[in-house]
């Protein structure tokens, strides 16, 4: 899998919570949740199918979201993830939308609720992400998957971290740090931009824009 494939650009990102939220009812709403929670936590998809509501109540009382091992890939040790705003709101917004369908808060019940009152499925969730995908005009190969990428990206390219690699492993929860090397590779757009800047026009030089300042003056 080329993971340099697999992550949405800042642009992307913006477009396709602009187009679920353009569209009304619950679960455009469960939907816009959902994905903010992944893209702004990084975490795989399921723990998020497992996630109770007690889990994401627990979460906003305490700051940190906590995954235990027995959910995790590899099942080796436990993680959390640190509750921003961007978690805190979908966290809120998933439980709003959760009793607006009528389900009870209940500790142990399922966070995200499908149509038919069941606990969303992770095929469930591939698809959604898909159909909205599409409707975003990002294609159809998008995944649930790619927002772990996409918050690793967001990591190291907004991070001013001595060290954002550190923060990207820590923060995903990668036992290894060779496993966020490979956010550090250059992408298509940081290449596009480096040829722009390169065939792009010159910088002026202050004594170039005082040359062109006499030839105008006559001086």
């Amino acid at each position: 899998m080329n993971v340099m494939k697999r992550y949405l650009t800042e642009a992307q990102q913006g477009e396709l919570l602009r187009t679920i939220n353009k569209h009304a009812g619950l679960l455009a709403r469960r939907d816009s949740a959902w994905v903010r929670l992944l893209q702004s936590t990084g975490m795989r998809l399921n723990e998020l199918v497992l996630m109770t509501v007690g889990d994401a109540e627990l979460a906003l009382r305490h700051g940190r979201l906590f995954v235990p091992k027995e959910r995790r890939k590899g099942g080796h040790r436990d993680h959390d993830y640190l509750v921003t705003e961007p978690v805190r709101r979908a966290l809120a917004d998933l439980l709003a939308v959760r009793r607006e369908q009528g389900h009870a808060d209940i500790l142990t019940a399922p966070l995200v609720m499908s149509r038919k009152h069941v606990a969303l499925t992770a095929r469930a969730y591939e698809q959604r992400v898909a159909s909205w995908a599409v409707l975003a005009g990002l294609g159809e190969k998008v995944s649930p998957h790619w927002f772990r990428h996409t918050r690793a990206m967001n990591i190291m390219r907004r991070s001013t971290a001595s060290d954002p690699r550190g923060v990207v492993q820590a923060a995903l929860g990668h036992a290894s740090i060779s496993s966020t090397g490979v956010y550090t590779r250059i992408t298509k757009e940081d290449m596009e931009e480096a040829l722009r800047e390169v065939d792009g026009p010159r910088r002026l030089r202050r004594r170039d824009m005082r040359r062109a300042y006499e030839g105008r003056v006559g001086a």
